[in-house]
């Protein structure tokens, strides 16, 4: 693109062939029309896109909570969303375009120091999802007070739930899914969270709970 200065016939503004005046500001402009590509994306392109796209409608609904996963880690100051979204594209697409699959066993929701919630287990019992674990404190890195935070993803109608009510002292938790959901299919996650909010552990994955149905 160039700029360009009135003649002895004024300035040129519209599209002669594939050059287009224009003015902006009242500066007066020559610009060449885009080439057209008419290339079509080949299979690897579209994989690739296809992809990437799994990203965003898996893990964006939780961005906030990603990033504080991934605080304690800074990762090269890349924020929590985009380390979690870098590991999910690595690890936990599986399959081969376009019948990707999840592995959600392979999704991460937090790195950090704080000691994880040893023992945790989580059981499927009528509607509630019931969890426990060995409290095992100490003064370094696994506090009383530190926070369970629980993340369910229902993939049967792509929806979030997080809890975060219980501490390590409690040494178990229970949720009340109820009937609402009758039939569909969740997937877990929990971390420990430190009360300054600053410090986490790594995510363990709580398995999946086909909810029963009425």
């Amino acid at each position: 693109m160039a700029t360009y200065s009135k003649g002895a016939n004024g300035a040129f503004s519209g599209k002669i062939g594939s050059i287009v005046g224009s003015n902006w500001r009242g500066v007066n402009y020559l610009k060449s029309l885009p080439k057209k590509n008419n290339r079509q994306s080949s299979d690897l392109q579209l994989a690739q896109r296809s992809k990437f796209a799994l990203a965003p409608l898996y893990l964006s609904p939780i961005k906030d909570i990603l990033n504080i996963g991934f605080k304690d880690k800074q990762l090269n100051k890349i924020t929590g969303y985009n380390a979690a979204v870098k590991i999910f594209l690595n690890n936990a697409v599986g399959g081969d375009y376009p019948d990707f699959v999840i592995d959600f066993s392979q999704i991460v929701l937090s790195k950090g120091s704080l000691s994880v919630f040893h023992g945790l287990n989580a059981v499927l019992q009528g509607t509630d999802i019931v969890l426990t674990w060995q409290g095992i404190p100490n003064r370094y890195n696994a506090f009383d007070d530190d926070m369970l935070m629980v993340v369910l993803f229902n993939d049967t109608k792509k929806m979030y739930f997080v809890y975060e009510e219980a501490t390590r002292a409690a040494l178990t938790y229970t949720i009340a899914v109820g009937n609402t959901f009758a039939g569909d299919v969740f997937y877990g996650w929990a971390f420990a969270v430190k009360r300054e909010n600053n410090v986490v552990s790594n995510s363990q994955y709580l398995g999946s709970f086909t909810m029963p149905k009425a």
